[in-house]
């Protein structure tokens, strides 16, 4: 798994197990927190007719950065969730770092990329039948 879809997984993973991962880590390890700040980010999306890019509007994010090891570890989740964002960014830096958990916290991110797809398929069943389809005439 690289970076990005690390970042990606621990965006969508559940908080608290996140943040219990994390609080194995810094039983044994030194973490140095380096930043942690909220703000708002654009949300932009693809208009599906025309593929024209537009500003959807801002969301809040939180944001954290750590360095364990001289590793730095990076996270940014939706919302107001400071304690998660740094449990992200402790994650991040653990697998930098080689940390003995890394193997333990790539497998949970793979089963919150299960747990998501299962999420999306269940939402998907919900959703599916207000689903409307447009003829184009030409």
């Amino acid at each position: 798994m690289n970076r990005e879809e690390r970042f990606e997984l621990i965006t969508i993973s559940d908080g608290a197990k996140i943040c219990a991962l994390a609080e194995g880590i810094m039983k044994n390890t030194e973490v140095r927190v380096v930043k942690e700040q909220t703000g708002m980010l654009m949300a932009r999306t693809k208009e599906s007719v025309e593929g024209m890019v537009f500003n959807l509007g801002e969301v809040l994010v939180t944001e954290a950065e750590v360095e364990i090891k001289n590793k730095l570890g990076y996270a940014m989740v939706l919302g107001l969730e400071p304690e998660k964002a740094r449990a992200g960014a402790i994650l991040d830096a653990a697998v930098e770092a080689n940390h003995l958990l890394k193997d333990k916290i790539l497998e949970t991110l793979e089963e919150e990329r299960e747990n998501a797809k299962e999420r999306r398929r269940k939402l998907w069943g919900v959703v599916k039948p207000t689903r409307v389809e447009f003829e184009v005439l030409k």
